[in-house]
């Protein structure tokens, strides 16, 4: 059967299994007909990317190479719905001015963001190497929701944070090894709609593990905070047990101290539903008791890093359950893989976008470099 006799929907279905703009351009010049299906296909698209990392997208992810001549053809009329652009290479940044888009990968600019101004009012979502002056300013930095930055400690953003009152999902980490820990505590404004925080502080060097971790500090300003991800490369974190956050519910902490350090952390939140203990924390099976009794709201315990835990404690917690009628579910070093059968999407490898502000499915159990950098809070 000739292919121009094919009708409209079957055309259409061919249309849709190209993810690659280069192609769908080339089919739109073929004729009217399928320059109109080409931008029906185009229309539903929300992601759009030059990474070469194809396999870190959602479904429906429209790929393009420098030779796409996206500045030239009009873009905004090809990809009506855009939502999220990931840019892998410096020279598109004429392109993100002509987009209404609400998020923005900029991870590859470095520098290059200090000497441009964004003015997109539909910009929410920002992930990018440090604060710049286009976004880090009065005018735009209210309008973000997500904040992704790879070079930043609780000290510098602490100076940023009044830029981004309406902040929804924090991700920070400073990841440059030439003066780590090098921070303070959080001195900026109450972050009044902070749900997401995500922090991690790298010590590459023996002395900076002797230096405090002030996460917790930042974490004690943001009152509608729902769940939290602490990597605390650090012996001595520092915590204010006074300060208390009732609606926490999702906590994971990676690190390697003892019980009372560990206590004292876990007293800050008492409504705790599920908790990720890693990082090989010195918690044991004669722990597990005193944690079910200061989180008595817990239906999730992870704590596969313990090698000190054991088949005790789950016969225990089996025993808990049954005298209080409750359900929790216990993941230990023995049956780790339980996980996989339980929260099927959760262990996927690492991606760039997902699609979701939900931290259990996209944050709770992964590795922290793992996370992706923006999440489509519509889907």
């Amino acid at each position: 059967m000739n292919i121009d006799k094919l009708p409209d929907d079957c055309l259409l279905y061919i249309f849709n299994l190209f993810n690659r703009f280069e192609t769908l351009l080339n089919c739109a010049e073929v004729c009217e007909r399928w320059k109109h299906l080409v931008f029906k296909r185009l229309k539903t698209v929300k992601y759009l990317t030059n990474s070469l990392e194809r396999d870190r997208y959602p479904a429906g992810t429209i790929y393009f190479s420098e030779d796409d001549r996206l500045e030239q053809i009009g873009t905004s009329k090809w990809f009506p719905k855009l939502k999220i652009l990931d840019l892998c290479e410096w020279h598109y940044l004429d392109l993100i001015s002509n987009l209404p888009v609400k998020g923005l990968q900029l991870l590859s600019y470095y520098g290059y963001l200090d000497n441009i101004t964004l003015d997109i009012p539909s910009v929410e979502m920002i992930a990018a190497q440090d604060f710049y002056n286009s976004f880090a300013n009065a005018k735009q930095g209210p309008k973000i929701e997500q904040l992704y930055i790879l070079h930043c400690n609780v000290s510098r953003f602490s100076r940023h944070a009044k830029y981004f009152p309406n902040l929804k999902r924090l991700h920070i980490e400073d990841v440059r090894t030439y003066a780590p820990f090098v921070d303070k505590c959080y001195t900026g404004p109450v972050l009044e709609k902070l749900e997401i925080l995500e922090i991690s502080l790298f010590a590459e060097y023996a002395e900076f593990f002797n230096k405090k971790y002030y996460g917790f500090s930042l974490a004690d300003h943001c009152p509608a905070l729902k769940s939290a991800f602490h990597v605390i490369q650090s012996r001595e974190p520092f915590v204010n047990s006074e300060i208390k956050n009732y609606v926490l519910e999702d906590l994971v902490l990676l690190f390697g101290c003892d019980w009372s350090i560990l206590r004292c952390i876990l007293s800050k939140y008492p409504n705790l539903k599920h908790l990720a203990i890693r990082g090989g924390t010195y918690i044991s099976d004669e722990n597990i008791p005193e944690l079910l009794k200061l989180l008595p709201r817990l239906t999730l315990i992870d704590v596969r890093d313990s090698q000190e835990v054991t088949e005790k404690s789950a016969d225990y917690i089996d025993w808990y359950c049954q005298r209080r009628n409750r359900s929790i579910s216990f993941y230990y070093r023995h049956n780790g893989t339980e996980i996989t059968k339980e929260w099927p999407n959760s262990l996927t490898k690492h991606v760039r976008i997902g699609r979701g502000l939900d931290f259990m499915k996209w944050c709770f159990f992964r590795d922290f470099d793992d996370m992706p950098f923006l999440l489509d809070p519509d889907e």
